[in-house]
């Protein structure tokens, strides 16, 4: 390969990267790739690729930077919209080749380096917002290396429910996004169930060696992933033996009318454990039933669409809803009675 050629190679790979790169920010990351060249040279270089060989837009001044011509790149807002995505899909909706595309974007955006209007390119728009902050930032870089290399952690974890700092320590195995934030599956040390753990709440942090590796690693990712989506969201079942307490009980049955069949239809495997039914009594309603060992979240999610959906079994979660509805029905009246 000729001198010219491999310049060439290296500052389409450097725009692929870096959409809207300028001529200085190109001369300043070439010596990365092992190639040093005046600024003359390199403006010869991008004439190059304008004219002979049409990758870039033939234009005496590029105000936007360059930008290369008939090949699809993604600018830095861009990537982030595709990473989150492609992580809905991959961890939420259980899609393996959307995991597998999610893996290949992020290497390529921890390659890509930090922007310097953006910063680092790996974060997506819900990261961003969910690790502000050196400490979280470095609470995530230790809970991965954690997981890389099988280490146990020792925390102190703090919730308003608790209302109190715990000490806690376990195995890191997956970290995954869910509504309120980000979380790290781990296995405890003391009971060995999975918890998860929200990662803005963990206040301190370390790796610990004292456990050596952990060599039941992969067995516990597969355990930890199918608990996960035997549960509801974060309130899954802890343990497999939480699991089968879980499926020797009756299912958890929701009506929803016919208003918003159709959006339940669309999905009828919204859930790899739940079953969605068209009753057969000519209303159009649908049944979505489940077995789940915590049905908070579900009953929020329930909740969401008002009165056209509801509860009708079992019959204690049925009397559960209704006092709660009722305590919801006397707080609005008593706003209804202020002066």
């Amino acid at each position: 390969m000729s001198e010219k050629i491999r310049r060439l190679s290296a500052i389409i790979k450097i725009i692929a990267n870096n959409p809207g790169i300028t001529l200085t920010g190109l001369k300043g990351q070439l010596p990365d790739h092992g190639i040093n060249v005046t600024e003359r040279t390199l403006a010869k270089d991008i004439l190059t690729l304008k004219q002979e060989y049409r990758l870039l837009p033939d234009k005496d001044r590029l105000r936007s930077g360059y930008i290369l011509e008939d090949i699809f790149t993604l600018s830095d807002l861009e990537m982030t919209l595709v990473l989150d995505a492609l992580h809905m899909l991959s961890e939420r909706m259980d899609d393996p080749e959307a995991h597998e595309v999610l893996t290949r974007l992020t290497d390529l955006s921890s390659a890509r380096g930090p922007s310097a209007t953006t910063g680092p390119r790996i974060r997506t728009f819900r990261q961003r917002n969910i690790l502000k902050g050196k400490d979280r930032a470095e609470t995530s870089r230790t809970l991965k290396e954690a997981i890389r290399t099988r280490q146990a952690i020792r925390f102190i974890y703090h919730t308003p429910r608790v209302g109190k700092d715990e000490n806690l320590s376990g195995y890191p195995l997956i970290m995954v996004f869910h509504e309120r934030g980000w979380y790290c599956i781990t296995r405890d040390l003391k009971d060995r169930n999975y918890y998860p753990r929200r990662i803005d709440r963990i206040k301190e942090l370390k790796i610990v060696t004292t456990h050596g590796i952990n060599q039941d690693f992969q067995e516990n990712f597969k355990e930890a992933n199918y608990l996960l989506n035997c549960g509801w969201g974060m309130t899954y079942p802890r343990s497999m033996s939480q699991l089968e307490e879980a499926e020797a009980q009756p299912p958890i049955v929701a009506r929803f009318d016919r208003t918003i069949a159709p959006y339940i239809l669309e999905a009828v495997e919204r859930h790899p454990k739940g079953k969605v039914t068209s009753v057969k009594d000519g209303t159009g309603d649908v049944e979505f039933s489940i077995k789940l060992s915590d049905a908070r979240e579900f009953i929020y999610w329930i909740r969401s669409f008002g009165a056209r959906a509801k509860i009708i079994a079992p019959q204690s979660l049925v009397e559960q809803e209704r006092t709660e509805i009722r305590r919801m029905y006397e707080a609005y009246q008593a706003l209804g009675e202020r002066p």
